[in-house]
Formats: structure tokens, C-alpha cells, sequence
């Protein structure tokens, strides 16, 4: 899936999911030291944005439009996931 239709699905993406994914990744990486997380979560992020042939930014605006409410507060399920980093990692 490349081009338009993949970024209509970008921006329709739901929340839940993506904060379902999110967590699977954090949970699953956690055993591993803080750098090595940090800099393999950007790697993830840029080879996926290569691969689908969607700019980092443009991938990194919608990832932020999505974790946030209109008001601009953290999404619930985003606050979640940030609680979670707090406690466990």
C-alpha cells in the first residue's frame, strides 16, 4: 500500500490499536538498556517510513496529532502507555 491511500489509512488510524501496538513494542523492548530502546525505536520508525515511502515528518505529525485530544492534552490511552514508562522502565 503506497501513496494516497496509504496516507488516508495514516490519518483514519485508530487510536486504540495504535496505542495497543505501542505498548506490545514498549513492553517487549524493555529488557534492553535505555539507549539501545531509544535508538532502536528510531531506527523502527525511519525503516518503516522508508519502506512505506512516507516522510518522517509527515509520519511523525500524524503520530503526534493522534496522542493528542484537541485541547491538546494526552490521549487517555497515551497517557496509559506514559504512566506505564514511569513505573516500569
Amino acid at each position: 500500500m503506497k501513496g494516497k491511500q496509504l496516507y488516508e489509512r495514516l490519518i483514519n488510524v485508530p487510536r486504540v490499536d495504535t496505542a495497543a501496538a505501542t505498548f506490545h513494542i514498549l513492553h517487549n523492548g524493555q529488557d534492553f538498556p535505555a539507549p539501545v530502546q531509544l535508538t532502536s525505536g528510531a531506527i523502527y520508525f525511519l525503516l518503516l517510513c522508508d519502506h512505506y515511502r512516507i516522510a518522517p515528518q509527515e509520519a511523525f505529525t500524524i503520530a503526534k496529532n493522534l496522542m493528542n485530544e484537541h485541547d491538546g492534552a494526552l490521549a487517555t490511552e497515551f497517557e496509559a502507555i506514559r504512566m506505564y514508562l514511569r513505573e516500569e522502565t
